[in-house]
């Protein structure tokens, strides 16, 4: 459960991209807490969205978590594809096979 201060907006709160993801990482590890993808961004999207949270690229992050949700990505090439999203690039230098399936991004081996 979230910190009743937190939900009261009476503390400030703060984080990063890497902290986020090493949390995507130990709510799926199989050896922790084995939690779906589904229920990772459920999970997560209450806390990124407490208005009191001061996190660069906020909704870079939350467009990765739904894309972790619903593709083969893992959090951290959900992440570039958000961000690439976000810049308008279309054309990423990777030998992850994952990015083929993803609308409006071209994979070129380098």
């Amino acid at each position: 459960m979230i910190c009743s201060n937190a939900l009261k907006a009476e503390i400030q709160l703060t984080t990063s991209e890497s902290v986020i993801a090493e949390v995507v990482y130990v709510l799926s590890s199989r050896s922790l807490y084995n939690q779906p993808r589904q229920n990772i961004r459920v999970l997560l999207r209450p806390l990124l969205n407490l208005p009191n949270l001061k996190i660069p690229n906020r909704r870079t992050i939350l467009r990765a978590l739904d894309l972790y949700a619903t593709t083969n990505l893992d959090f951290e090439d959900a992440l570039s594809v958000a961000h690439m999203e976000r810049k308008k690039i279309a054309r990423i230098m990777n030998y992850d096979g994952d990015f083929d399936g993803i609308e409006g991004i071209e994979r070129r081996e380098p």
